[in-house]
């Protein structure tokens, strides 16, 4: 799984937000806003990790449940995807 444009990820006056930069900047002219979480799965997207990869990065780093943080994980994927940003 891998994000199908560029990202920048910045903090912007406390707000973390995703913006298409390149060629995507041409056609996807939405501001991601993130949370801390949301801005740290977003960087793992970037990477390219799956679901199970990024749930384990993340449960290395934050103490959290998998029951808590996997249907948070699968909320941005969803909401990626419905936006066309990611390709299988």
């Amino acid at each position: 799984m891998k994000l199908k444009y560029d990202f920048a990820v910045r903090t912007i006056c406390g707000e973390t937000v995703a913006v298409a930069v390149g060629e995507g900047s041409r056609v996807y002219h939405n501001i991601i806003s993130l949370n801390e979480t949301a801005a740290d799965i977003f960087k793992l997207i970037q990477q390219g990790l799956d679901e199970d990869a990024i749930v384990a990065q993340m449960l290395q780093e934050y103490d959290v449940t998998e029951d808590k943080l996997r249907p948070e994980v699968q909320h941005l994927i969803g909401q990626l995807r419905s936006e066309g940003l990611i390709i299988e």
